[in-house]
């Protein structure tokens, strides 16, 4: 992985300083998808049993870590913790909250929108792709591994379009088949309508015109 974090380095890519200074703030090997290997929920029902199954676990965490604090101090109060490395945090440790999704506080049960837009994490998205670096940027509902799965999961979900379905579309589209039907018929019948048009006067009175 430190190999990945430093294909980015400006001297050999030449990444655009909005980049750079993305990944400075948010280090690949704390918050890149590919280093976490998160992925984002698909469906509003997953959503939910995310947000449940982290709010179990948050307490349990909580309570964990203030027993692991409290054994700590007992034991030694000049000992200073080891800094969290990226083995240690997939071991099982909280990961720093990602900067593009909204994150709930437990404490108050309140949203706190995302850091980072959507419409700034689609321009970060496109230059990242640009780069072939977009592995290294945090999961997002607008990266290209997310709508892929998504259109796999749920196909294109525009109404008309599915098996069996079909467009409303204009009153002369929905029509279109009997008009040329008739067309065709009216067509075939040409000889013997001509023929009665001249024998009762070339058209003296004659309300039988095709349409």
């Amino acid at each position: 992985m430190a190999e990945a974090v430093r294909a980015f380095n400006s001297s050999t890519l030449n990444l655009p300083k909005r980049l750079l200074d993305f990944f400075a703030r948010y280090p690949p090997e704390l918050y890149s998808a590919k280093f976490t290997g998160i992925t984002l929920p698909l469906t509003r029902k997953e959503s939910k049993e995310a947000a449940i199954a982290r709010n179990v676990a948050a307490p349990a965490a909580s309570a964990q870590t203030s027993q692991t604090i409290t054994a700590d101090a007992a034991t030694s109060e000049e000992l200073t913790p080891p800094t969290p490395t990226p083995a240690s945090l997939s071991a099982g440790q909280k990961l720093p909250p990602n900067p593009f999704l909204p994150r709930k506080n437990f404490v108050t049960g309140k949203w706190a929108g995302a850091k980072i837009g959507l419409r700034r994490q689609a321009e970060l998205v496109k230059m990242a792709k640009k780069y072939d670096i977009e592995e290294l940027l945090p999961p997002s509902r607008k990266s290209t591994a997310f709508k892929q799965a998504r259109l796999l999961e749920q196909g294109l979900r525009v109404k008309g379009t599915g098996e069996g379905q079909k467009v409303k579309g204009h009153a002369w589209e929905r029509h279109v088949g009997a008009t040329l039907e008739k067309r065709r018929t009216a067509m075939e019948n040409m000889p013997e309508l001509v023929k009665e048009w001249k024998r009762r006067g070339h058209g003296r009175g004659w309300k039988k015109y095709p349409k």
